[in-house]
């Protein structure tokens, strides 16, 4: 990881787009040559980002995907600013439609059932991509699907157990980026083109179901009362 003066990372943004800011400021950059510049900060004094750089596991992530079949974007380099107190890291802008926009006018189930199925085999490849909701899955022009803003994933070397697979549609439902869209086509039939798609057997996926319908008490609220938090 080199270390740059914040005069070089203005001037590695200059001319970009900016696509994503938050209250601290600018996160993710489009360059004019399609490169990607996204920042990370240190949320707290007592991080585990100090240890661990987020940018470094953005790109360790990426080559740990690439490696188990998934597409992630292609990491060119990472930095660090002291100047600014930034991590960032810069790769090619990967192609693709996100699901948020692709749910947003769906006519049928048909993308439902491919976002369904994808999850399915994230969870069988032992990926569990904890940021996961629509905005942050991507579908590619050949047909295949690509994760982005990666930095937050755990790899098994066996598939996903039951609890871990719930966790996960929890942080999917929950999540902020989770799609209008994804919420009135409802979460437990979206659920349910999950475990149809499931590779496993009638009595795993019986068992597995009330553990993601069941994962947070406070579901059972929401139904009755979308109001809740």
């Amino acid at each position: 990881m080199k270390v740059i003066s914040a005069e070089q990372h203005k001037e590695l943004v200059a001319g970009a787009k900016v696509l994503e800011e938050q209250s601290f400021g600018v996160k993710v950059w489009l360059l004019p040559d399609q490169r990607i510049v996204k920042v990370f900060r240190l949320k707290r004094v007592l991080s585990s980002g100090r240890l661990y750089p987020y940018n470094a596991r953005f790109a360790n992530n990426a080559r740990r995907l690439q490696a188990r079949g998934v597409a992630a974007p292609n990491v060119l380099e990472t930095y660090y600013c002291p100047e600014i107190q930034r991590h960032g890291v810069v790769y090619d802008l990967l192609e693709g439609e996100t699901f948020f926009d692709l749910l947003s006018r769906a006519e049928d189930e048909a993308p439902f059932r491919t976002l369904a199925r994808f999850l399915g085999e994230l969870h069988e490849k032992g990926i569990y991509f904890r940021s996961v909701h629509p905005g942050n899955v991507l579908l590619r022009e050949d047909g295949s699907m690509g994760l982005i803003d990666i930095q937050d994933i755990r790899f098994w070397p066996w598939q996903l157990g039951k609890k871990t697979r719930a966790r996960n549609f929890r942080h999917l439902y929950n999540s902020d980026g989770c799609s209008l869209a994804m919420r009135e086509f409802g979460f437990e039939r979206f659920v349910d083109l999950y475990l149809q798609e499931l590779s496993r057997s009638e009595g795993y996926r019986q068992d597995l179901k009330p553990l993601i319908m069941g994962w947070d008490r406070a579901w059972e609220r929401r139904k009755q009362d979308p109001a809740v938090p």
